[in-house]
């Protein structure tokens, strides 16, 4: 009786201390609606996007093709983790992880920088981008 009351204590100690881990590994200041832009005279062709990063660790980005965001090209879901700098992005349904390390300009605006070359990505050259805090 006590081995099991012991090892019922461990695992839930277990779960709490992952569930702890798990709500530290999203830096809160990520979670909400973002928009960036990539111009057409950096080192990857034109892109614009919407983001939403939500304190579930779930992910949305809309790509579009104009600087209006009204010409749609895709939307991306998955996971997201971010802390200490490093934002790791996990499409659904894509094998390899994207990773960025990031710094806060403002509360409002973040500055990210691609840190790995991911063959399926669009753009193979490192680049960075700003992301700017949206309403919706």
């Amino acid at each position: 009786m006590i081995n099991v009351f012991i090892r019922s204590s461990v695992i839930c100690l277990g779960l709490i201390s992952f569930g702890t881990f798990a709500e530290e590994a999203r830096d809160s200041r990520i979670v909400g609606s973002w928009q960036g832009m990539r111009t057409a005279d950096g080192k990857c062709q034109f892109l614009a996007w919407k983001s939403k990063f939500k304190e579930d660790g779930r992910f949305e980005i809309t790509f579009f093709a104009d600087a209006e965001r009204k010409k749609e090209l895709h939307t991306e879901r998955g996971t997201w983790r971010a802390s200490d700098g490093r934002n790791e992005l996990k499409t659904d349904g894509v094998p390899t992880t994207e990773v960025y390390t990031y710094s806060f300009a403002d509360p409002n605006t973040v500055r990210y920088v691609n840190t790995v070359r991911d063959p399926s990505a669009d753009c193979q050259a490192d680049y960075e981008f700003l992301e700017h805090r949206t309403q919706n």
